[in-house]
């Protein structure tokens, strides 16, 4: 509750000023500790137990839930909710919320000296408001509060959320660390365990990826320079890690209906990729998607070959399945979907 000699003793606060649909709100700086745009930011998502999906962005190592004002509101029923293009991380408590925004309008300051705050008509456990009416900008504007954001019901919902949200962040951290090995020196051990966390984190098809060049890896043998089979026996796959083991230098060439293209190997890196149009990493993945041709290698000296992929071998195929698999699942939904 503002009294009114408090309110003239106050200095001029610092807000955030943003839209939701035609809402005008704004929030104490002091509780907001980031805006994200939405296509710079991972969401993940997580089961409760009423079946809902939970969506969640991890800021800072901790874990912000994704709510919507009109969910907060309980309007959810009336207006159906929608993808926003700005999340605003702001403190809720103990919680973390990601409050989805349309626009972020800048940082003002509103002087509550010389106007009384009427309070929202929404109101929370105990009948306290959510907010108050203030003008701002020669506008009414919404102050929240962000202790009130969440309901009771909404804060019991999220509650038990929270250990599974930091068990993914923590397993998130761990794929992060292994990265950097995975891309030089890849290893069963190590491509084993970031597929087990990457499929528990629900990464799938990078999950799938790493299952299948584990498997390619283990049946990879000894190399005599002589590689030469059908693209459709399934051996591709096996016969690349086997050069890149070797530590061999030459070109697979590729030979299929209508196009041709190589794979450049020195020292058994697979440095570069031509296929059709296609260069470096793209070609791989085109490569990797043949079905029809032949493919066979030639020894040869590679020195003079500009790299165009500096990872090693096993990880740049992973990299080029995993982005074929989403490639394929997309273009089956389309086609599901009649466009």
């Amino acid at each position: 509750m503002f009294e009114k000699a408090q309110m003239d003793t106050l200095p001029p606060a610092r807000v955030l000023v943003f839209h939701v649909d035609d809402g005008k709100f704004c929030l104490h700086l002091d509780w907001v500790e980031a805006i994200y745009p939405r296509k710079e930011v991972s969401l993940h998502s997580l089961k409760a137990a009423d079946g809902s999906s939970q969506a969640f962005l991890i800021h800072r190592g901790q874990p912000a839930w994704v709510l919507d004002l009109r969910r907060a509101f309980g309007l959810e029923a009336v207006v159906e909710v929608q993808p926003r293009p700005l999340f605003a991380v702001v403190r809720s408590g103990s919680a973390l919320l990601a409050v989805q925004v349309d626009e972020c309008v800048g940082v003002r300051d509103l002087d509550l000296s010389h106007c009384s705050p009427v309070p929202a008509a929404v109101l929370r456990d105990g009948g306290n408001p959510v907010g108050h009416l203030v003008e701002l900008d020669e506008q009414v504007h919404v102050l929240l509060e962000p202790s009130r954001l969440l309901s009771a019901e909404l804060r019991d919902a999220l509650d038990p959320l929270l250990p599974d949200a930091l068990a993914f962040r923590d397993r998130q951290q761990r794929l992060e660390r292994l990265l950097p090995e995975l891309r030089q020196r890849p290893s069963a051990s190590n491509l084993k365990a970031y597929a087990r966390l990457a499929k528990r984190n629900g990464q799938n098809r990078t999950a799938k990826a790493a299952q299948m060049v584990l498997k390619a890896l283990e049946q990879a043998g000894g190399s005599d320079g002589a590689l030469c089979a059908p693209l459709n026996n399934g051996t591709l796959l096996r016969d690349l890690l086997t050069l890149a083991a070797a530590g061999e230098s030459g070109t697979v060439a590729i030979s299929a209906p209508n196009q041709s293209g190589k794979l450049v190997f020195t020292g058994g890196r697979l440095v570069d990729a031509l296929f059709g149009a296609e260069r470096g990493k793209p070609a791989v993945k085109e490569v990797l998607a043949l079905r029809d041709g032949t493919y066979e290698f030639h020894k040869e000296p590679t020195d003079g070959v500009v790299p165009r992929m500096q990872e090693a071998t096993a990880w740049v195929l992973v990299e080029a399945i995993a982005q074929l698999t989403e490639e394929r699942r997309v273009r089956h939904l389309r086609e599901a979907q009649g466009l």
